[in-house]
């Protein structure tokens, strides 16, 4: 119901990383948030920006970060800023496709490339580090329930994890963290709280700043 109540029509969804796969795979981001909130919450096509995974994964991440150039363009930026970005969290650390080793954590000029996990034996596409650092708001959503001792490792600043590399654009502070451990919502904003589940809770995080220029990412682990 929430999904439903925002001004996609005036919104961009991007995503943060996708599988070498075409859109209607079982393992492609695009067909999990497609059928769980795009086609539900009505969202019009021209408000979706996906990843061409089905296509030479370098020729695709060129494509994408193209398009999102060409919108920084319009919006008189350097580097494509989103209002909002929405992150996940794997049990190595990762976040977006950046895995622990791989050459994207390392990339320091290109926004989206396509990024060979070993451990997978795959190519994903994903945004690295440059472009994601850039949101205005950057927020985990993490089930705490299974993730709760990477969560801290990664909130203590741990290196070897990718995540602890994520902070906003000033580069002064970390982003929000959301996550449910059983009934409550638990959020990290500098210190820790734990906030009863309500509705009001649980849509803070998915209403940017500007919903009239409102831009948003959405992937999985």
């Amino acid at each position: 119901a929430i999904a439903g109540d925002l001004p996609w029509e005036l919104s961009r969804i991007t995503f943060g990383d996708e599988r070498c796969v075409p859109p209607d795979d079982p393992e492609s981001n695009f067909r999990m948030a497609r059928e769980t909130l795009l086609v539900p919450a009505a969202v019009p096509e021209k408000s979706i920006m996906r990843m061409r995974g089905e296509i030479d994964p370098q020729i695709a991440a060129r494509e994408y970060e193209d398009q999102l150039d060409f919108l920084a363009t319009r919006r008189g930026e350097q580097i494509y800023r989103h209002d909002l970005i929405l992150l996940g969290l794997g049990d190595d650390g990762h976040t977006a496709s950046l895995f622990p080793g791989t050459a994207a954590l390392e990339e320091s000029t290109q926004r989206v490339v396509a990024n060979f996990v070993p451990k997978l034996d795959a190519w994903r596409l994903t945004f690295t580090l440059p472009l994601i650092n850039q949101a205005r708001h950057i927020c985990f959503l993490v089930d705490g329930k299974k993730k709760g001792g990477i969560i801290e490792r990664v909130l203590e600043g741990d290196p070897q994890f990718p995540a602890s590399r994520v902070m906003d654009y000033r580069g002064v502070a970390r982003p929000s963290w959301l996550w449910r451990r059983q009934k409550s919502l638990v959020s990290q904003f500098g210190r820790r709280e734990v906030l009863p589940l309500h509705r009001q809770d649980a849509r803070a995080p998915v209403v940017s700043k500007s919903c009239a220029r409102s831009s948003s990412q959405v992937l999985r682990d």
